[in-house]
């Protein structure tokens, strides 16, 4: 049995925020951890966006093999799906994946680092949850409701996802 997509958007929306708050830590303890602070932060924003776009019956192929790490993609896809307004969210998601494209925040590149501060990253984050949580909430409850119905008949049995 597949894993139903609200499932999945609230397991990758629980992820997202997961980095979401190391983030935080990271930059309260030490601001000067900017390559490391930026890597959570773009794999914390791919996450929430592609909790968004699972939310919204986009299917897991497309979320893990179509898109990638391709924020700029992600977020056409997001548009297309009516994702809730975040001031400057799509100028911010194409400039943190320049700033990434070639897994720069992973490796030494010699490229200059030009990116908002740790706490704005945080703060755009933070809107973008508060934006999307309600379509994520209600896309993982209709899922878990109608999963249980459908599978009641095997009621203490282990079930693993096929996907």
């Amino acid at each position: 049995m597949p894993e139903p997509l609200g499932v999945f958007a609230g397991e990758l929306f629980k992820r997202g925020l997961e980095y979401l708050d190391a983030l935080e830590i990271l930059a309260l303890q030490n601001d000067q951890l900017l390559y490391a602070s930026y890597f959570i932060f773009a794999h914390s924003l791919e996450l929430l966006l592609k909790s968004f776009l699972a939310a919204n019956g986009v299917k897991k192929k497309v979320i893990r093999y179509e898109l990638g790490h391709k924020l700029p993609q992600i977020m056409d896809m997001c548009e297309t799906h009516s994702i809730p307004h975040v001031a400057n969210l799509i100028e911010f998601t194409a400039h943190t994946f320049e700033m990434n494209k070639d897994f720069d925040f992973r490796y030494p590149s010699g490229y200059n680092l030009s990116m908002p501060k740790p706490k704005d990253c945080i703060s755009k984050a933070r809107t973008l949850v508060a934006a999307i949580e309600p379509v994520i909430s209600r896309a993982e409850i209709e899922a878990q409701l109608r999963f249980a119905s459908e599978t009641r008949i095997h009621r203490g049995q282990k079930i693993r996802w096929s996907d």
